[in-house]
């Protein structure tokens, strides 16, 4: 970005320096150049103020913290020290900003607490302690702040003696003479109307859920009433992993033998969904839905997977939709990468819940591994990585070791795209890619979508030898025997990118382009099960041999090549690396070298948010 890509209107001519910069471009300038004109104000403080606002919701943030913001914007437009376009930006002192604040009262509402009952205002800009956020986003912060105050008050809950049988059954109060977390986790729920579990991959989060949703239709039943649930996730893969663990937990051995023949036939009835489904979509209008406070969803309880991939607006339209009467379940895992839009909201509402306040209690933190097993080398490293120990971490990394089956490689190198490096990775995926291309070749496209999915490779970065285009390009050579090929060609591995509602298709559903009856066309597996669709009909599409971490989020494969970032990388983090590394169920292979592991276990990602204090206070 240049200032002469960027006009600068005359009313915020002041943010000329942030332009040349490369902190904002023409969204933040223009919105700030439409605030002075309709205000009136002219004060370059409030036209930086708007700015900055927006330039924090475009980067994930719910506001902007002027104690923060300066650290934040150096983090995110990290550059190299030697680029002749880099300016140094004078940032006002935060009590000057905010006394300028303050007395905008055309353009600033001064709110001293959360809204209880969130109510538009004419001011585009609010102020709240130190942080200014844009209207919309307050009144999402609020919301959900609201929301869930309001559900965590307990519930007087008697369970029938069926339904107490069964629970001791599913989810005893001890295992191996340790309290047992997962039944932990089921009396929570069953007291209150709010309840976060969390916990890494294999801990066991679903399967407590799925054998509490057993517990909870046996109680509906003793009473006679039709107990009503909805289980849904951010995306669709998420929302098929959720099913797929619900259920395998069901079909334990020891669950069949307690659980009734209707409890068993009404949980294979529910389907899950994305929660944009769940809500209804109004047309393009994607935070626009059927189900909102003056037409609440129909459910009792409502179960929330991979909840650290929702965003605080999406969360705030749900807990608006929810009956004032319904039980909130919020599954996830806050060490993973916050969401890809905007918010933290479950790392704050698991800071909340661990202080004193509405929500104090209200989590609980499953630390038992059932996926991994608890000394597997992925499930050592990822606790390694969770904890920040980089010496732990490279240890594991380079043992070597095999344990049931899991196993961690590093492939240590400062050159990802060194022939010994491709060579290792191509050993790695080019049998699978090689099954994918004979099964879609031959039409077999449940097979062809068994495979794709048995190995991914993951970056941080879009471009770049670190970069999802470079692996995309050398995933297509690998699979085509370096044959060039047109855009659409048989075994092409596919990820939607966006919902659907017209086809079905959800963002994060994955296909694969397979030959049917002599022509190409796209196979998905989505909600709604195998579906085939021409390859014109599909708009939002892009090739999947890799994928950016932030995409695998919800996701799993036997396989994972992670191409970690180098050490200079604005993207390395401990979330990033944490959340690559346990999307791997079997085998992980690491590309990067010691700094790059060393340097983003010492970065922890922090997002500006006022929802842990308004949820404290």
């Amino acid at each position: 970005m240049s200032v002469q890509q960027v006009r600068i209107p005359a009313e915020v001519v002041s943010l000329e320096a942030l332009v040349e910069a490369r902190v904002i471009g023409a969204t933040e300038v223009h919105l700030a150049a439409w605030v002075a004109r309709a205000s009136g104000v002219s004060d370059p403080l409030i036209a930086l103020a708007v700015a900055m606002a927006a330039w924090a919701a475009q980067h994930g943030h719910a506001c902007a913290d002027l104690d923060e913001l300066a650290e934040a914007v150096a983090k995110e437009h990290a550059v190299r020290a030697d680029d002749p376009e880099v300016i140094t930006v004078a940032w006002p002192s935060t009590d000057v900003w905010i006394d300028a604040l303050r007395a905008a009262t055309a353009v600033v509402r001064v709110a001293e607490a959360s809204d209880a009952e969130p109510q538009f205002d004419t001011r585009p800009l609010v102020l709240h302690g130190h942080r200014v956020y844009l209207q919309r986003y307050w009144m999402d912060e609020s919301a959900v702040a609201a929301a869930m105050c309001a559900r965590a008050i307990n519930l007087d809950t008697t369970l029938s003696p069926d339904a107490a049988t069964v629970l001791e059954h599913l989810l005893p109060a001890h295992t191996d003479g340790e309290p047992n977390l997962q039944r932990a986790a089921a009396d929570m729920v069953l007291r209150s109307r709010l309840a976060l579990i969390v916990g890494g991959p294999g801990t066991g989060k679903t399967y407590s859920v799925a054998r509490l949703l057993a517990v909870l239709l046996e109680q509906s039943n003793a009473s006679g009433e039709h107990l009503r649930i909805a289980l849904a996730a951010p995306t669709g893969k998420a929302a098929a992993r959720l099913q797929e663990s619900i259920t395998a937990a069901m079909g334990q051995p020891d669950v069949k033998g307690h659980i009734s023949e209707s409890v068993r036939s009404a949980l294979a009835s529910i389907a899950p969904t994305t929660i944009h489904r769940l809500l209804g979509p109004l047309g393009a209008q994607r935070q626009r839905f059927r189900h909102h406070a003056g037409d609440p969803l129909p459910h009792d309880v409502v179960v929330i997977d991979e909840t650290s991939m929702v965003s605080l607006p999406l969360l705030a339209r749900l807990v608006e939709a929810l009956s004032p009467t319904a039980r909130l379940v919020l599954i996830g895992d806050p060490d993973q990468l916050e969401s890809v839009e905007l918010g933290s909201v479950l790392g704050d509402l698991v800071a909340a819940s661990a202080v004193e306040g509405p929500l104090s209690g209200r989590s609980v933190r499953l630390l038992r591994g059932h996926r991994f097993g608890g000394n597997t080398p992925i499930a050592l490293l990822a606790d390694a990585i969770r904890r920040g120990d980089a010496d732990g971490a490279l240890a594991h990394l380079r043992s070597g070791t095999v344990t049931d089956g899991s196993s961690v490689h590093f492939l240590e190198t400062d050159d990802p795209l060194a022939a010994s490096v491709l060579a290792a990775v191509q050993q790695v995926v080019g049998p699978v890619l090689a099954e994918v291309r004979a099964a879609a070749e031959a039409g077999d496209a449940e097979t062809a979508l068994a495979a794709a999915a048995r190995a991914r490779i993951l970056c941080a970065h879009r471009r770049g030898p670190y970069g999802v285009d470079t692996w995309n390009q050398l995933g297509e050579r690998w699979m085509c025997d370096d044959r060039p090929q047109g855009t659409w060609f048989a075994g092409r591995p596919l990820l939607a990118t966006r919902n659907d509602a017209r086809l079905g298709v959800a963002n994060g559903d994955t296909g694969v382009v397979v030959r049917h009856e002599g022509r190409l066309v796209a196979v998905f597996r989505t909600a709604l099960g195998v579906q085939r669709f021409e390859p014109v009909q599909l708009e939002a599409v892009e090739t999947a041999y890799a994928t950016t971490v932030h995409k695998s989020q919800g996701s799993e494969y036997p396989t994972v090549v992670l191409v970690l970032p180098p050490a200079t990388s604005p993207l390395a983090g401990r979330e990033l690396v944490y959340t690559g590394a346990t999307r791997a169920r079997t085998t992980l292979h690491v590309v990067g070298n010691e700094s790059a592991i060393t340097t983003s276990l010492r970065v922890v990602a922090h997002r500006m948010s006022g929802l842990t204090d308004a949820l404290r206070d």
